[in-house]
């Protein structure tokens, strides 16, 4: 794969950086709702509220044409894993430490490996499955598997981040088809619906004030899987990774300063092997690709 324009990945970190700024604080504001309401209220807040930046896509495009899709099935499977992403998350953050979900998160990467052989067709060498093998290590480890105070939440969140990984995977998969408008689009057509039926035997009426939070957690989260989509589509995957581990700072700051909360004694033994498979895997990922360019012009 050739490098991506210098001017064009740098916009793609900006973008990245951006979202990841936005969804962190997104959800914090999740954990500290949740005590109040349902998963799926703030999933419909989140999804109904993300309408409003879609729109002005939409309208900027000049034609509602942007939103149909050449591949309604792989939009289909990655609306329905991005559902599984955003439902267990939402259930998860107000009721374990935000640091401790975010570690366990970091496996996306390591399943965004296991994923992209079936789905993308990639070839994986032993050396990217062996960093996969380790950093499953660390997921476990960061499981805490010596006791059970979290390990039902922890499960959970290993669930909703397989989810995570494979709706990335998908988006990847459906770029070559479609627009950024159709996938943003059906995303938040379809989660708000779903969101709505879920949210109704439960509804508890916000008041004025709540009102402003939820509405603010709906537009963080819909500026936030523009920035994210569009920096995916800017700048190679590469790139962009390696910035998802500047979230464990957002978390633990918003954790310790926000909810007065520390990491468990077992993320901070798990995540190091995590972060570092992870990072090799993005290593040999350039050298894969920079050994294809090199084979490229000598042919």
């Amino acid at each position: 794969m050739p490098a991506a324009p210098l001017h064009a990945s740098l916009l793609g970190i900006y973008c990245k950086l951006g979202a990841l700024l936005l969804f962190c604080t997104m959800d914090a504001m999740v954990k500290s709702l949740g005590g109040t309401y349902g998963p799926f209220q703030l999933m419909l807040f989140r999804s109904a509220v993300a309408l409003v930046p879609v729109a002005i896509i939409v309208w900027r495009a000049g034609d509602v044409r942007v939103v149909r899709s050449r591949r309604p099935w792989l939009q289909a499977i990655r609306v329905c894993a991005g559902l599984g992403s955003m439902g267990g998350f939402f259930y998860v953050f107000p009721r374990m430490p935000l640091v401790d979900a975010y570690a366990i998160s970091y496996a996306a990467p390591l399943f965004m490996v296991a994923l992209s052989v079936p789905l993308l067709g990639e070839q994986v060498g032993w050396r990217r499955w062996t960093a996969v093998g380790i950093g499953f290590v660390g997921v476990l480890l960061m499981l805490d598997p010596w006791s059970i105070g979290f390990h039902l939440m922890s499960l959970i969140v290993l669930a909703a981040t397989f989810c995570y990984a494979l709706s990335t995977v998908m988006v990847r998969m459906i770029s070559r088809h479609d627009q950024d408008a159709a996938t943003l689009f059906w995303f938040a057509i379809v989660s708000t619906v779903i969101s709505l039926i879920g949210a109704v035997p439960q509804w508890i009426w916000p008041p004025a004030a709540d009102w402003f939070w939820l509405i603010l957690l709906g537009l963080l989260g819909g500026i936030a899987q523009v920035l994210i989509t569009r920096a995916w589509r800017l700048a190679p995957a590469a790139i962009l990774a390696p910035f998802d581990y500047a979230g464990i700072i957002l978390a633990v700051a918003f954790g310790y300063f926000w909810f007065h909360e520390q990491a468990s004694w077992t993320v901070w033994l798990g995540l190091p092997l995590v972060i570092g498979s992870g990072l090799y895997i993005l290593y040999r990922e350039r050298v894969r690709a920079r050994e294809s360019a090199i084979r490229r012009t000598l042919t």
